[in-house]
């Protein structure tokens, strides 16, 4: 392949990326964590693409004095984007972990301080007072791991 087909690879690939990114990071501004999810496979896809075209026109340089000036701003471009992408993304995936990580801290403090006997009914049928809860050995508690 040519310098200026790899370097036209390389462009198609970087705004791939650029989109996907765009994608996500839409996605976790409304919270749609099922979209990033389904969005990770893809992304990690084009980021090893696009790595392997790096590369491969760093180890191969043959050419590249041939190639179209206006694909290479073209992809200068295109590579500005992505970074401004890339770092935005990093910041919404941190708010997201803390916004996840504060929840459930909160869900932990809550069974913790849960007492026993509150909104139990008794042998009575008669709620708090002298009811007491169930065992809270196994509360009930998830976990949210799609992030």
């Amino acid at each position: 392949m040519d310098a200026q087909n790899r370097l036209e690879d390389l462009l198609f690939i970087t705004r791939h990326l650029a989109d996907l990114l765009e994608q996500e990071n839409i996605a976790l501004q409304r919270n749609k964590l099922d979209v990033v999810k389904s969005l990770l496979e893809r992304k990690t896809s084009l980021s090893r693409a696009y790595e392997t075209r790096v590369l491969g026109m760093d180890a191969d340089e043959k050419g590249i004095e041939d190639i179209d000036p206006d694909d290479i701003q073209a992809l200068r471009d295109t590579g500005r984007r992505v970074e401004a992408l890339i770092e935005e993304n990093a910041y919404l995936l941190k708010i997201s972990l803390q916004v996840s990580r504060q929840f459930m801290d909160s869900v932990a403090d809550a069974v913790q301080n849960a007492k026993p006997g509150t909104g139990a009914y008794g042998a009575n049928g008669q709620v708090g007072g002298g009811a007491k809860a169930p065992p809270a050995d196994n509360p009930a508690l998830t976990l949210d791991e799609t992030l």
